[in-house]
């Protein structure tokens, strides 16, 4: 834990707030495909099918995200975040706006989409902008911070995409360009794999004992990632490219980040944070399986899938389960007297239940790609994902009641 600033941390509560209810909305999208079957997983244009992508982007990876944000910019990259009292209005804005969205994409409801929009806008432009402020001003490595920006970047972009895909749906604009994949292009790669890499390129030498990368490949990274999104763009508003390019070149920044985990993994010369290592693992190995899909016509189902609910979440649960543990323990010093001794962070996180946390997903991400290979499966893949996901949340709760629970014994007689 060298290097973290925890005496700019913001109150533990902030962050938790989002962690939590990331945890809540993996629960409904569990709930969702139990309900919805097999008619879910065979087009990736349904309505019902749109609103559930949304679920697992806006609810739990949106919400995970946040908060992470909240608590990796002043802790571990020199940069505190303004507004930083603002953040409980802005959690329950961003979230009623997600929970407005679902009804306006998936049943066509125009006045749940008029309040959605504004209040989902409002919310991550503020965000975006309040962390490119945050970077500009803040004294941690450049690369991880210039990597950071690109994210929040390209959240500003998929941002003012979605907005005017949902202004389409609902009949208030004309349909115009073909404005999906851009807006996936910039949501998913720029903004969710950019924040990864940069929050990764920090926290895997710090928490799984690799060895840090250098910052030409991460100048490279970002380079790489910056044409690509320019590739999608380019696409989207017509200019003739090749079609292996525009097929084939969005699946590289996966498969790269895959094996550089992989290989930082493999590789490290201090391996600790054994259950963290495999949800990075277990992420990692699925967005290569989508990488390795997306240019097969016919696997957009089985791309998405490996992406949204599988390869993405895994990442920011491993990570959601490490962050809680840190802040029961600040939470626990901070109300505790000057000089006492606390339990460490090991002994509050519960290794067991994160450990039933790990497994249950893996079960989960099994069943999910045999449903979309077999969709008669998809209520037995929901049950399991809606299983994982309330293990998730009952291993944050334990670990926060044992932080809250615990006192110090009294010195012996």
């Amino acid at each position: 834990m060298s290097g973290l600033a925890f005496a700019q941390a913001p109150p533990p509560s902030h962050p938790l707030r989002f962690l939590a209810t990331a945890l809540l909305w993996g629960v409904l999208a569990g709930a969702w495909l139990l309900a919805g079957g097999g008619a879910l997983l065979l087009s990736l244009h349904a309505p019902a099918t749109i609103a559930l992508a949304h679920v697992f982007a806006l609810g739990v990876l949106g919400n995970a995200m946040l908060g992470s944000l909240v608590q990796f910019l002043p802790v571990a990259a020199g940069s505190p975040v303004p507004l930083a009292r603002g953040v409980p209005l802005l959690h329950i804005a961003f979230n009623l706006g997600v929970a407005l969205l679902l009804p306006a994409i998936a049943w066509h409801a125009p006045g749940c989409g008029l309040v959605a929009a504004p209040l989902l806008l409002g919310t991550l432009m503020l965000s975006a902008g309040a962390v490119l402020v945050a970077v500009a001003r803040g004294n941690g490595a450049r690369t991880v911070r210039c990597g950071i920006g690109l994210a929040a970047a390209a959240l500003l972009a998929a941002i003012g995409l979605g907005g005017a895909l949902l202004a389409m749906r609902l009949g208030w604009l004309a349909p115009a360009l073909p404005l999906t994949g851009l807006h996936a292009g910039f949501g998913l790669l720029g903004w969710v794999l950019g924040l990864l890499a940069a929050v990764g390129s920090v926290v895997m030498p710090m928490l799984q004992g690799t060895r840090p990368l250098p910052p030409a490949w991460l100048w490279g990274w970002l380079l790489l990632l910056g044409g690509v999104l320019l590739v999608v763009l380019a696409e989207a508003v017509g200019i003739a490219l090749p079609i292996p390019l525009v097929r084939t070149l969005p699946a590289v920044p996966l498969l790269l980040f895959s094996a550089a985990v992989i290989a930082m993994q493999l590789r490290a010369p201090h391996r600790r944070g054994t259950l963290l290592r495999r949800f990075w693992a277990l992420g990692a190995v699925a967005l290569a399986g989508a990488a390795l899909a997306m240019p097969l016509p016919g696997n957009g189902v089985l791309a998405g899938v490996l992406v949204l609910a599988v390869g993405f979440p895994a990442l920011m649960l491993g990570m959601l389960l490490e962050i809680a543990g840190f802040l029961a323990w600040m939470e626990l010093r901070r109300r505790m007297p000057r000089g006492t001794r606390v339990p460490g962070v090991g002994s509050l996180s519960g290794e067991p239940h994160k450990r039933r946390a790990w497994e249950l997903h893996a079960l989960a991400a099994l069943a999910l790609v045999a449903a979309c290979l077999w969709p008669e499966l998809a209520r037995a893949a929901g049950a399991l994902v809606l299983l994982a996901w309330l293990h998730a949340a009952s291993a944050l709760w334990r670990c926060w009641r044992s932080a809250m629970a615990w006192q110090p014994q009294a010195p012996a007689a």
